[in-house]
C-alpha cells in the first residue's frame, strides 16, 4: 500500500519520490495526493495576503501538483473547440501545441482560478485539491478511454472498487459537511458532464481531459465559498 501511494503522487505531481506497483491500483489513492496539494495551497495562501504572493502561490502549487493537468486543459479546449471532425480533434489533442483556443480560454480560466484563490477560504483549497481529483476517479468509473494507448487507457480497464477506496479517503473532510456535499456534488457533475461531452466529440476520455476536469472542479470547488457569502 505505502508503495503505491508513492507511486501515486510520484505520478501525479512533481515530487520524486518512487514507489512501486499496479499503475491501475493508484487510482484508488488519488484523492490522498489531493490533501497533498491542498495543503501546500493552503500553507502557501496563509503565509500573505499581498496579491503577488498569491499569485506565486498558484505558480508554486501548479509546479509540483497542477502543470499536468493544465496541459491538459488547454489540449482539450483546443480539441474541442475544433469545428472539424473527431479523428482532427484527437490529432490536435495528441500534439500538444497550443493553438488560439487554448490561449484565448486559458487566459479567462486563470483570471478566475486567481479571483476565486484571493476570495476563497483557506479550508477550501484542500476540498479542491481532493475532489479535484476524485473528479477523475468519477469520469474513468462512467466513462471509457478514446484510444487504446495513452494516458487515459493506461487505468483501463478500471475497477469500481477504486472510486470507493478513493471515496473512502475523504471521510475526514465531512467535519464541514455543507462544503463536503458541495465539492462531492460539483465533482459528480463535472465528471459527468465531461463524459458527455467526450463521447460525443472524440468517443471517451483522454489523459488530457482527466487533467482538465480535475482543474475545471478544483475552480468551481473553490468558488462555492464565494457564492454562499452573496
Amino acid at each position: 500500500m505505502i508503495n503505491e501511494i508513492r507511486l501515486t503522487i510520484s505520478f501525479l505531481s512533481r515530487l520524486p519520490i518512487g514507489g512501486s506497483g499496479d499503475m491501475r491500483h493508484t487510482t484508488r489513492y488519488f484523492t490522498v495526493v489531493g490533501y497533498l496539494s491542498g495543503f501546500l495551497y493552503m500553507f502557501l495562501k496563509g503565509i500573505s495576503s499581498n496579491l503577488l504572493w498569491q499569485i506565486l502561490s498558484i505558480v508554486i502549487g501548479f509546479y509540483f501538483f497542477d502543470l499536468f493537468h493544465f496541459d491538459g486543459l488547454l489540449d482539450t479546449f483546443d480539441g474541442f473547440f475544433y469545428q472539424g471532425d473527431e479523428k482532427k480533434r484527437m490529432e490536435i489533442m495528441s500534439k500538444g501545441n497550443i493553438g488560439p483556443f487554448a490561449v484565448f480560454f486559458a487566459f479567462f480560466f486563470c483570471a478566475a482560478y486567481l479571483y476565486a484563490f484571493v476570495k476563497t477560504e483557506a479550508i477550501a483549497l484542500i476540498y479542491m485539491g481532493v475532489f479535484g481529483r476524485f473528479s477523475m476517479n468519477i469520469l474513468m468509473n462512467i466513462s471509457r478511454p478514446a484510444k487504446e494507448k495513452g494516458l487515459g487507457s493506461l487505468f483501463y480497464p478500471y475497477d469500481t472498487k477504486n472510486t470507493f477506496w478513493s471515496l473512502a479517503f475523504t471521510a475526514p473532510l465531512i467535519f464541514n459537511l455543507k462544503f463536503y456535499l458541495a465539492s462531492i456534488t460539483i465533482a459528480f457533475l463535472a465528471a459527468l458532464i465531461m463524459k458527455l461531452l467526450t463521447e460525443k466529440k472524440i468517443d471517451g476520455y483522454t489523459g488530457d481531459v482527466l487533467g482538465a476536469t480535475c482543474l475545471l472542479s478544483q475552480l468551481f470547488i473553490i468558488s462555492v465559498p464565494i457564492f454562499l457569502e452573496k
